[in-house]
């Protein structure tokens, strides 16, 4: 009787086990059933929408109807904001293993992101949450430190542009696990001493002036040829249309193109009167950048002293030498315009400044952090995309600097400017010619050359 009465009230409670799960489940809406499915499809939807922005991959037409159907559950609140953020996290740090972005993709990711995610979540959203996640590998104390080198004075724009703009962001983005100390000023030597320093590992990189952009890249003397450039302008379009023949020259020599701004257009200062060319050929004339500044010299007529960059405000000083050749900026921030009182217009040539990174960087975080070659991979695009970034607004303020070094001259300083003769403009534009033929295959790939001369015609026709 007893295990007869057991075994009924065993049945009994199986029975009612059974009938509450099932009005569980029949009490489900099924609308949350199909939010739960939904949900699911979002994430793997977010996932595949991530690696295919983050690799350059083209959107499969599949994929772009899950994402029209993604979009719907956000703007109706099916998903919300913070559950796009929180699948975005989640399958943004497995990818870092095992998909490489590079600098180009990274450049071309905020119009694509914010067509897939915004106004939910925009391109400044993804950035933040991109250095957030992948600086989460880094230990509290012990922070990601990119040491740069540079001749550029404190208070020009070369320095404080990063200091002002890029630095304190990947500061913010990382909560202080990665920043940058730029050391300006020349306390890590010149442009070369920087680069062997890049090259043995105790700097990533090099904030350099034409004479370090040449000593990483020899073809960039190029840009240097006299009378190349008339216009910024020129500049700009022929940067962006030589860019990434430019980057692998960079790179084969073991360094990433960071940024490529300018060091400006030079002007020959003097602290004696110079209306012309025989003036300028009497006077003590000084070299700091290399074979083009020393060809066109050649070319003129002048004998110059050779003198390294940190020593030519001392040359100036000293009376070594009263006449140089630099850009108004440098002359401003190295205060080397005490010692001219004019200067000859038009400029003679054009020289670029570039921060370029050691490729050994992305090895020495990945060894810091214990992160896979992948990751690293990635975790030193998104540094130099940072400096890619602000490309655009460095040469914009470095312009500016510039026209108002040259201005303040002449109003505060007293400084006389000094025009070429037409005769002479013909003879420095003769001279420019002889000069890029004798140096195309030398200094720089003759074809290189022929490409940007046409280049320069083409924007010229379409810009009279």
């Amino acid at each position: 009787m007893f295990m007869r009465d057991g075994r009924s009230r065993g049945a009994g409670l199986c029975v009612l086990v059974v009938l509450t799960l099932m009005l569980m489940l029949a009490g489900k809406p099924e609308s949350g059933i199909a939010a739960d499915a939904d949900t699911n499809g979002v994430q793997q939807t977010v996932a595949e929408s991530l690696e295919a922005l983050w690799t350059g991959r083209t959107f499969s037409p599949e994929l772009q109807q899950r994402q029209q159907a993604m979009k719907t559950l956000l703007q109706n609140g099916a998903v919300t904001r913070a559950d796009l953020v929180s699948m975005m996290e989640t399958a943004f740090l497995p990818m870092l293993d095992r998909a490489v972005t590079s600098r180009y993709i990274l450049k071309a990711m905020a119009r694509d992101f914010d067509a897939v995610f915004a106004p939910h979540m925009t391109w400044e959203d993804g950035r933040e949450m991109m250095w957030r996640v992948s600086t989460s590998v880094v230990k509290k104390g012990d922070q990601v430190l990119i040491k740069i080198g540079t001749l550029a004075p404190p208070g020009t724009p070369w320095l404080s542009v990063p200091e002002t703009i890029t630095i304190p962001e990947i500061e913010k983005m990382t909560e202080g696990r990665v920043t940058v100390k730029i050391y300006g000023g020349g306390v890590m030597g010149e442009d070369t001493d920087i680069l062997r320093k890049m090259d043995i590992g105790q700097l990533d990189g090099c904030g350099c002036t034409s004479l370090g952009v040449l000593a990483a890249s020899p073809e960039t003397s190029v840009f240097l040829v006299p009378g190349l450039f008339k216009s910024y302008d020129e500049v700009d379009y022929v940067y962006e249309k030589f860019r990434k023949r430019l980057d692998r020259a960079f790179e084969e020599k073991g360094y990433i193109l960071a940024a490529l701004i300018d060091t400006g257009f030079f002007h020959i200062f003097s602290k004696n009167r110079i209306a012309g060319l025989e003036d300028v050929k009497k006077q003590k004339m000084l070299t700091w950048f290399g074979i083009m500044e020393t060809t066109l010299y050649n070319e003129l007529g002048i004998n110059p002293t050779p003198v390294a960059v940190p020593e030519v405000v001392s040359a100036l000083s000293t009376g070594l030498a009263n006449t140089n050749l630099a850009p108004a900026a440098w002359m401003l921030g190295m205060q080397a315009y005490q010692y001219a009182n004019y200067y000859l217009t038009p400029a003679l040539m054009y020289s670029p400044a570039a921060i370029v990174v050691s490729t050994k960087t992305k090895d020495r975080i990945q060894k810091q952090v214990g992160v896979s070659d992948n990751y690293a991979q990635n975790f030193q695009e998104i540094i130099v995309s940072e400096f890619n970034l602000i490309e655009g607004e460095w040469r914009r303020q470095i312009r500016v600097y510039d026209a108002k070094s040259l201005k303040a001259f002449e109003t505060k300083c007293g400084m006389k400017a000094m025009t070429f003769s037409a005769e002479d403009q013909k003879l420095i534009e003769q001279a420019g010619i002889a000069v890029r033929e004798k140096l195309a295959g030398k200094a720089y790939p003759a074809d290189l050359l022929n490409e940007i001369l046409a280049a320069l015609e083409e924007f010229r026709k379409s810009h009279p």
